[in-house]
């Protein structure tokens, strides 16, 4: 009896789909990687791999759909997606270099921070030597899945003093962890706030005046998980104030940032362009072609999101 094999369909319009076809392709359960917009015959199409944003009637075209994956570590792409049917189990991409790398860009802000940078790089421009003094931060992680565990857990091993925030109750060796209600105390005494938070209904605009008031004077903010976290008129408003003392921002609710947006001016923010963590076909495509295995098989699907919970 042959093997079975199902067809994909690739849908992205930020990368490049050459990589993902050749790597998926290389499948023994895959017969053809189909990539959108296309007007071939969809039918035996069972898995859709999508990076955001994803045209309409997509999923209309694709009558034996049984599983639909992120190409990325975020799925908010996904859950609010009405195309999907409620049945369809949704996944995301767990990837330790994705993780690393996340982490390696927050371990990165807070040293730049920590080690006054900026001022050293304007001291650079007139001759200006000046021993500037620092001290240990205490920094708090916003969201302890998979990459704030893995930040927070990094950071303390690093000799920060570090604390972190979640939904529901974690342990990790050398972090102080907060849940529920304790946000309040979570956030009061720490030098850096960094925001690793999934988009739910619950956590969209958190990033707000009401949360900034609740930190200490000069808290400094770095934000990598999604632009839709963020108020943005409460952070000019808190910058300004000097309640916050800057921020680095890697995402925004519109990408690519416009050119006339008032944070690309603003003296107190720093920006990259959602950069400081890429998926990777290379590493990424492991696992995706462990989980077309298991959909031939019948098995469990690896990283399967709760999508009441938004993650």
């Amino acid at each position: 009896m042959d093997q079975q094999k199902i067809d994909i369909l690739l849908c992205t319009k930020v990368w490049q789909p050459e990589p993902w076809v050749e790597g998926l392709s290389k499948s023994p359960y895959v017969n053809k990687v189909h990539v959108w917009p296309t007007e071939e015959d969809l039918s035996n199409v069972q898995a859709l791999f999508v990076w955001k944003p994803m045209d309409e009637g997509v999923v209309e075209s694709l009558t034996n759909l049984k599983w639909v994956s992120s190409l990325g570590a975020g799925v908010d792409h996904l859950v609010n997606d009405q195309q999907i049917p409620s049945d369809i189990p949704i996944t995301r991409i767990v990837d330790p270099h994705l993780t690393r790398d996340m982490t390696n860009y927050c371990v990165m802000g807070v040293m730049m921070y920590q080690r006054s940078m900026d001022k050293h790089k304007e001291n650079q421009k007139t001759s200006t030597w000046d021993r500037l003094p620092y001290s240990n931060l205490k920094v708090g992680v916003l969201g302890l899945g998979e990459l704030g565990g893995h930040c927070a857990s990094t950071l303390a091993t690093l000799g920060f003093e570090v604390s972190g925030f979640s939904r529901t109750p974690k342990e990790i060796e050398g972090v102080k962890c907060y849940a529920g209600d304790q946000m309040s105390e979570f956030l009061k005494p720490i030098d850096v706030l960094i925001n690793l938070l999934p988009v739910t209904p619950q956590t969209e605009s958190i990033l707000d005046k009401n949360l900034f008031e609740r930190l200490s004077d000069g808290t400094y903010l770095i934000n990598v998980a999604r632009g839709n976290h963020l108020v943005e008129d409460d952070l000019i408003e808190a910058l300004d104030s000097g309640k916050l003392s800057g921020a680095l921002l890697d995402v925004f609710r519109q990408e690519p940032l416009p050119s006339e947006h008032p944070f690309w001016k603003h003296p107190k923010i720093k920006i990259t362009p959602h950069v400081a963590s890429v998926t990777s076909p290379e590493s990424a495509l492991n696992l995706l072609q462990k989980n077309i295995a298991r959909l031939i098989k019948g098995e469990e699907l690896l990283h399967d999101i709760d999508r009441s919970a938004g993650y």
